[in-house]
């Protein structure tokens, strides 16, 4: 029964509590009466407030005039202890009971203290909060637990801080309010006068504002450089045209993608500011040639792409690329330098059965490939056997992506033989040319010529060509290992791929590294194309390579550009004619003059001729009578797998091609 009446009274102080701190407004009689409600209702002796921050003008602040601060009562490291925990605590004379969640009371030992340090009474402590924030404590003094249980006391504290944070935030935006309104007339005042002035700065502001965002949305919709629509401006107007086809079966519109020949030599043989001088003209020329509901983009680089809206016939597509081609092949004269290009344009007539503007770029973009493959400078439109080429295309990538995993390549060598060997009757083996073959599980023995390409425009070439050289590596070891071929060359053929990059320079370098051990036994056969759209770098990438100890070689030469620049300016210790060329030397003497002249050169540059395809005496002879250092062809040798038994070929018992 006594247990019940003080449960009741408690609860009946809390009542009280509540309704004070919900009614009052005065902070001094607030303090009185939470006085007297907690000594008549409270086992307790006093309750005090205070700041963390000890503010003497706050008028949450308890001074002197009612009853001492809790610091001078409690040491100021038990304050900042508990200041810290800013959690309900029940602290007596040699232990602390902590509140940590609703039901859940955590014991603790006393907190280290000066030896100084005495605790005479029992306090019961919360943080005062505000806004999630503690910035003050609550305490009851004295307090005699009336239960057995630590968390009843410690939620009781809790509910009294909850209680009393809630009237100083009340009482704080009362004196906020009172503020307010002594000032909202003055406020009013001023604002009325200035209410023209601030309408006239708004209205500027927002015409500022929606001169901005019609800036951004150019920004976004079109190309900087040309201010033609962007590819994103594009999208949603060819979705749009699809849409209206849907709507309308008989409608029928054609898409011209079209990129520039050769532009790619001109801004990086000129610089950056005359590719982008030269791109802002042919636009123009461009938007010359197409009607006035025709849309004109810039996807980016040198591609331009045209919607050619309500197309009544293939003919009128046809007029217009021509007139695109036409144009963009007059010269241009930028900077007093004259410049010439070229335009490839794929065509595609978009009619029901495109779901998206992706679907109809990229058709038009493959007719495009189609057009620059067939010679530059014309127009294709797209047809259905271009898309069976473009999933063949993407079926052999996947095959091939397949092969390597499953390790279906395999090598092929062919001999290059020493002439001047030759000469003396005691021929020798110089090295091997490395040809790659795809066992493939349907097709059988492939050839490069019909995987490469492929290849090349996937970037597998890269992962081939780092497995040929380890293959290449181990080849040399078991060579070296049974005494066949000891110190010959071994070459290989790499894309051009390998050189446009600096970090592919140097990951190729690692390859190397990794698995030869005598580097200067590999040679890296590169052709022309290697060099034409970055010649800077293409030199760079050879001399960092030749750095490295490998020897290199020009493949190919007398069949394309054949600059003389890259026998003199670039580190080849090898020079390959084209078989091509081989074989005219029969029947053409200038050519037969001409590589006289180039072995000439080599003795002064400091490469070696290697002639390539040789397949007649008649050949042979051919080439050692114009100075070739070394040859290879059917004649010598044919190529066959390293792990075929000797074979010897029909020229002589010295050309056995020995590939253990």
């Amino acid at each position: 029964m006594k247990r019940y009446k003080q449960t009741k009274n408690i609860q009946t102080g809390l009542l009280k509590l509540s309704e004070l701190c919900s009614t009052e407004t005065d902070v001094n009689c607030l303090y009185i009466n939470l006085q007297k409600v907690i000594r008549q209702y409270f086992p307790a002796d006093n309750l005090y407030i205070e700041r963390f921050d000890g503010k003497a003008n706050d008028p949450y602040f308890i001074n002197e005039l009612f009853c001492a601060p809790i610091k001078p009562q409690l040491h100021s490291d038990i304050v900042d202890f508990i200041s810290a925990i800013a959690k309900p605590v029940y602290l007596n004379h040699d232990q602390v009971f902590i509140l940590e969640n609703e039901n859940d009371v955590v014991k603790r030992p006393f907190p280290l203290r000066n030896d100084e340090t005495q605790l005479v009474d029992v306090w019961l402590m919360a943080p005062l909060t505000m806004i999630n924030k503690a910035f003050g404590l609550v305490a009851i003094k004295g307090f005699i637990s009336q239960s057995d249980s630590k968390s009843e006391d410690l939620q009781l504290i809790r509910y009294i801080a909850a209680q009393i944070s809630s009237f100083i935030q009340r009482h704080q935006a009362i004196n906020q309010l009172q503020t307010y309104s002594q000032d909202i007339n003055q406020l009013i005042g001023e604002r009325t006068a200035d209410l023209q002035q601030t309408n006239l700065r708004l209205r500027k502001q927002v015409e500022e504002r929606r001169a901005i965002e019609q800036q951004l949305y150019f920004a976004a919709h079109h190309d900087t450089l040309t201010k033609l629509p962007n590819r994103a401006m594009f999208s949603e107007r060819l979705e749009h045209s699809l849409k209206h086809v849907k709507r309308h079966p008989n409608h029928r519109f054609a898409v011209l993608f079209i990129d520039l020949d050769r532009f790619k030599v001109i801004n990086d043989t000129l610089g950056h500011h005359i590719g982008d001088l030269l791109l802002i003209e042919i636009a123009e020329r461009i938007a010359d040639c197409i009607r006035g509901n025709d849309i004109l983009a810039r996807l980016g680089g040198d591609e331009f792409v045209i919607l050619l809206d309500t197309l009544v016939q293939h003919e009128d597509a046809e007029d217009i690329a021509q007139r695109i081609i036409e144009t963009i092949e007059q010269p241009f004269v930028i900077d007093n330098q004259e410049l010439y290009s070229s335009a490839s344009i794929g065509i595609t007539v978009c009619d029901r059965h495109y779901q998206n503007a992706a679907e109809v770029l990229r058709d038009a973009d493959a007719a495009m490939y189609q057009a620059k493959a067939l010679g530059k400078g014309r127009f294709i439109f797209f047809d259905d056997s271009m898309r069976q080429q473009l999933m063949a295309n993407l079926n052999l990538e996947h095959e091939l992506r397949k092969a390597l995993r499953e390790k279906e390549f395999t090598l092929h060598f062919q001999r290059i033989s020493d002439l001047n060997q030759e000469l003396n009757n005691a021929s020798q083996t110089l090295g091997f040319e490395t040809l790659l073959r795809w066992q493939h599980p349907k097709r059988g023995l492939l050839n490069p010529g019909d995987f490469l390409a492929v290849a090349e425009e996937s970037g597998l070439i890269i992962d081939i060509e780092c497995w040929v050289l380890a293959s290449v590596a181990e080849q040399l070891v078991r060579w070296d290992a049974e005494g066949n071929h000891n110190n010959t060359f071994v070459s290989v053929n790499l894309s051009p791929r390998q050189l446009q990059h600096k970090t592919q320079v140097r990951q190729l370098i690692d390859v190397i590294h990794q698995h030869f051990p005598n580097p200067e036994r590999l040679i890296l056969e590169f052709n022309e194309r290697a060099f034409v759209q970055n010649p800077e770098q293409s030199l760079q990438a050879l001399n960092t390579l030749k750095a490295a100890g490998v020897k290199l070689a020009l493949d190919d030469y007398g069949h394309g550009l054949s600059s003389l620049n890259y026998l003199s300016s670039y580190p080849f210790a090898f020079i390959k004619l084209h078989q091509s060329f081989v074989k005219s030397l029969n029947s053409n003497e200038k050519n037969l003059t001409l590589a006289k002249s180039l072995h000439e050169l080599g003795d002064s540059f400091g490469f070696r001729l290697v002639a390539e395809g040789v397949e007649t005496q008649a050949q042979l002879d051919l080439v050692k009578k114009a100075g070739c250092d070394y040859a290879q062809g059917y004649f010598i040798s044919r190529p066959q797998a390293a792990d075929l038994p000797k074979e010897v070929n029909n020229h002589s018992d010295d050309d056995v091609v020995d590939c253990a």
